[in-house]
């Protein structure tokens, strides 16, 4: 049996994703040396649910959930903006910025997704959910030498609101570890049901 690799994302406009790139470019001048590995902004996007390897049997009722599902919520704004850490400033481990929605749709089509999918066999998430697009990751290795550098680097960056977008559609991606970095293909789109203020 053929499996994948594959979550559930809203994807990231092209000019809001330039806008990533210039971000990056400016928390790479701040932490020099290779403590972080930096996504590239093409391979970008807002992660709903993480599903790990799936069949592709399991990809027809995972299609049919999300299609009910999905079609059920109104299009919602995104805005992107607020840079942070996890787990925090001082052990610094992934480099995001953050996604605020204002009237909530976002949190709903995410737990809606979390719960549709258990009978499915999908655990739910332990974490709370964080909207956030990673900038990088840090290594494992750091060494102590280069944690100050790093800690100095991510208390003095701030970000203030880089952009906004509507979505009218969510994704089940597959993902494709290389070597050179994820490869990212949308496997299934599901459209949301309307504008919110129809």
């Amino acid at each position: 049996m053929r499996m994948m690799r594959a979550f559930i994302a809203v994807n990231i406009p092209l000019e809001v994703k330039g806008n990533l790139q210039e971000e990056i470019g400016r928390l790479r001048t701040l932490i020099r040396g290779g403590p972080v590995r930096w996504v590239r902004p093409e391979g970008i996007h807002l992660t709903l649910k993480f599903l790990g390897e799936i069949s592709n049997s399991n990809l027809g009722e995972i299609g049919q959930v999300l299609e009910r599902e999905v079609n059920r919520h109104p299009f919602f704004t995104l805005r992107v903006g607020g840079f942070g850490c996890f787990p925090n400033r001082r052990r610094p481990r992934v480099l995001w910025i953050g996604i605020t929605e204002e009237n909530g749709t976002l949190a709903q089509v995410q737990t809606a997704i979390e719960e549709k999918l258990v009978p499915l066999g999908f655990g739910k998430e332990g974490r709370p959910f964080h909207p956030h697009l990673t900038l990088g990751r840090v290594r494992r290795n750091i060494s102590m030498s280069e944690l100050p550098q790093l800690q100095d680097a991510v208390d003095e960056f701030v970000v203030g609101q880089i952009g906004h977008f509507e979505v009218s559609e969510l994704h089940l991606i597959r993902s494709i570890l290389r070597s050179s970095g994820a490869e990212y293909s949308t496997l299934m789109e599901f459209p949301l049901g309307s504008k919110g203020d129809e």
